[in-house]
């Protein structure tokens, strides 16, 4: 009877390693990240009533789009099999999250400028709540507070550098736009390669390869090292971007961010490997 009971809490133990061990937390992570601090980054940059109503409209569809996209992906992992409440809970927010950035594009392309900012900026701790609700699930590998800041951490990096090349490619379209917005977003891109560093770091646990994923990112800490090594290389592009834009080298600046994109993104998705 006891080998039975026993036997039955390690396949339970088995099953939440297993399910979220698999690609399809650490996609939910990186998109969740990315949509949750784009959103902050765009409101803290101070680009609304700098750009036209079109840049709010395309970077919006891009957030949403991801909103949705994580909801969908961190479903199946975090509610199959023994959900804890944090995760029940983590997965609500995250779908309320990606309902209110549709609601503000919806308001936004009624022509409901004002109601629609106020969505906006209040979706912003909606999605920072989901992050940090997903954190304080016991299966996460680091303690609540150390998740929590890795998790926020990549929403800064990730939502940053995404702001950044969607607002570089908006001066092809708006050619008179000044460059202050561009320059704060890059200062908080900046600031984000830091905390991203730090959150890498903290993350650098020791756990098993993770065959649906990639055995060699399971391997020792060699996938935070990895997304610290990256991170550092987002540093140096931040401050060319910076030089760039100060001279106004708008293109120049939009291409490194593409660079940007992929290295930071990569990093993100190395760090969160062994997130769970």
């Amino acid at each position: 009877m006891m080998r039975g009971a026993r036997a039955r809490v390690e396949l339970r133990a088995l099953r939440m390693k297993h399910t979220l061990g698999g690609p399809a937390i650490v996609l939910a992570l990186v998109l969740g990240e990315a949509a949750v601090g784009g959103l902050a980054v765009l409101w803290l940059s101070d680009a609304w009533g700098r750009t036209r109503m079109g840049f709010f409209k395309l970077i919006g569809a891009v957030l949403a789009s991801f909103a949705i996209l994580a909801w969908l992906a961190a479903r199946a992992p975090l509610l199959n099999g023994p959900a804890t409440t944090a995760a029940r809970a983590g997965v609500a927010l995250l779908m309320s999250f990606a309902i209110a950035t549709v609601v503000w594009q919806v308001l936004l392309w009624a022509g409901r400028l004002k109601a629609s900012r106020i969505v906006g900026i209040a979706a912003v701790p909606i999605g920072i709540a989901a992050l940090v609700t997903i954190a304080f699930d016991p299966a996460a590998a680091s303690k609540p507070a150390s998740a929590a800041f890795q998790l926020l951490a990549g929403a800064l990096f990730a939502g940053a550098v995404t702001d950044g090349l969607l607002l570089g490619h908006w001066y092809l379209v708006e050619r008179k736009l000044t460059r202050a917005p561009l320059a704060r977003m890059n200062t908080l891109f900046l600031a984000g390669c830091g905390v991203a560093i730090v959150g890498a770091i903290l993350g650098r646990h020791p756990g098993e390869a993770t065959a649906q994923l990639s055995p060699l990112l399971g391997a020792g800490a060699l996938a935070a090292y990895l997304a610290v090594g990256l991170a550092a290389l987002c540093v140096m592009i931040g401050l060319f971007i910076r030089a760039l834009v100060k001279e106004d080298s708008i293109q120049a600046a939009t291409g490194l961010f593409y660079l940007a994109v992929i290295l930071a993104l990569a990093a993100e998705f190395a760090a969160k490997v062994r997130f769970f």
